[in-house]
């Protein structure tokens, strides 16, 4: 696999998007910047950047003094672009994962645990500076993101009512308190 540097990268893998099999337009920019013309993305690409393409056979056809002459990816530049197209959505996917709060992690847990103290259903407030932030109590009360009142709620542990105005009220399901004492 070649060691492209990110801007080759991505060049690539829109190149691989764009070509068909009779090459893509390249037009020039301003100041050694060029885009691949019948492209709907408004990327610009440093006139280097085609350099490292040229130099591991990914792509052929088009020189900066061209001015009209397609570009073409080769067969070994379609494969790495798919091997990078599939490595990004691996990336993506994964990230995605991680931002997503789980009802079984520590902040779910702790959040989980505030909540059983309370006797009665506990008033829910927002956050004034924060928006996705989500208090039990009062304004300083424990806070969680909204994100994870939401997954808690998801996994049916605790129950959210919803009143008029915005207003919320928290309580523990039987499932979230079973799953304290577990």
């Amino acid at each position: 696999m070649a060691d492209l540097p990110p801007a080759a990268e991505k060049l690539l893998r829109e190149l691989a998007r764009r070509d068909a099999g009779d090459g893509v337009p390249v037009r020039y920019a301003s100041r050694g910047r060029w885009y691949l013309a019948d492209s709907s993305s408004s990327s610009l690409f440093n006139t280097r950047t085609f350099t490292p393409l040229y130099d591991a056979d990914l792509a052929t056809g088009w020189d900066e003094h061209d001015a009209d002459g397609p570009l073409r990816i080769t067969e070994t530049g379609r494969a790495l672009a798919t091997k990078l197209e599939e490595q990004a959505a691996a990336k993506q996917a994964a990230a995605k994962e991680r931002a997503t709060p789980s009802s079984d992690g520590p902040a779910a847990r702790r959040l989980l645990r505030e909540i059983a103290k309370r006797e009665q259903p506990a008033l829910v407030y927002g956050d004034r500076r924060r928006r996705k932030v989500w208090h039990l109590d009062s304004h300083d009360g424990p806070s969680a993101s909204v994100a994870t009142w939401l997954a808690l709620s998801g996994a049916g542990r605790i129950h959210i009512e919803y009143g008029f105005a915005g207003g919320r009220r928290v309580s523990v399901t039987d499932a979230g308190r079973a799953y304290l004492t577990a």
